[in-house]
């Protein structure tokens, strides 16, 4: 029998997906702390670059596109909404005209993202399960950065039919590589960093509940994707990326 291991444990079993829920996902919390919670978050993802990865697939996307075109693009599970605020200056810069959706579960996350946001961008904030959304328009594009860890298998497949059949042009997944560096380190750099104890709770198990690449080559089976890109970014990013016009 597999012996379960607490996510602040030593010694932790990598070699598939960890089953434990995340303290943001089942926690009650005021707030209060969950803004601190999100404000910690960002500050993990500016430290690790999170946007990059996503920023490089919609200059893929939207290359050869004209000044003024406009950008339809709906990134789920947006959290506080650092991704969507990163993609909108991104797409001013690129000369586009950014219509934004971010849709997170949590009514708290819509809260915090209007709060940290300049009412001068072109994003709208939705509270709803990602697998309910039904834009009125076709979004160019779908991104979700560290949320697909959050789902279990089965829903996964059902998040990846839903991107391919909901977006036109393409979508990308930004989510974490399952290894032991990663695992033990962000474990360390939180302890000494103090941040919010959910960040140094979930930050390690979002690690064990991420993917290698045999799972997203299962996964993506599964969802009956033939013709999408699994590629590693640095540190330790394990993206999917599909562009429908791509041969």
């Amino acid at each position: 029998m597999r012996r379960s291991v607490s996510a602040g444990s030593s010694r932790r079993d990598l070699s598939r997906r960890a089953t434990e829920a995340e303290w943001m996902d089942s926690v009650p919390v005021s707030p209060e702390d969950f803004a601190a919670c999100l404000a910690d978050l960002e500050t993990v993802n500016r430290l690790t670059r999170a946007t990059a990865p996503t920023l490089a697939f919609l200059d893929r996307l939207t290359a050869g596109w004209p000044d003024g075109a406009e950008l339809r693009l709906v990134d789920a599970g947006s959290g506080q909404g650092e991704m969507l605020r990163a993609i909108h200056g991104w797409a001013v810069r690129r000369g586009l005209r950014p219509r934004l959706v971010g849709v997170d579960l949590n009514p708290q996350s819509a809260l915090a993202a209007r709060a940290a946001t300049p009412g001068a961008m072109a994003i709208s904030w939705v509270t709803a399960d990602i697998l309910d959304y039904r834009p009125a328009t076709a979004p160019h594009a779908i991104t979700s950065a560290l949320f697909t860890h959050h789902l279990e298998d089965g829903a996964l497949v059902r998040f990846l039919r839903w991107m391919e059949e909901t977006a036109s042009d393409g979508w990308f997944v930004n989510d974490l590589h399952r290894h032991a560096f990663a695992y033990y380190g962000f474990q360390l750099l939180s302890a000494v960093a103090g941040w919010h104890r959910f960040v140094r709770h979930d930050g390690p198990l979002s690690v064990a509940r991420a993917f290698v690449r045999e799972d997203w080559e299962r996964l993506l089976a599964q969802a009956g994707i033939g013709r999408a890109e699994i590629g590693w970014h640095l540190p330790f990013r394990l993206c999917v990326t599909r562009l429908k016009g791509a041969a």
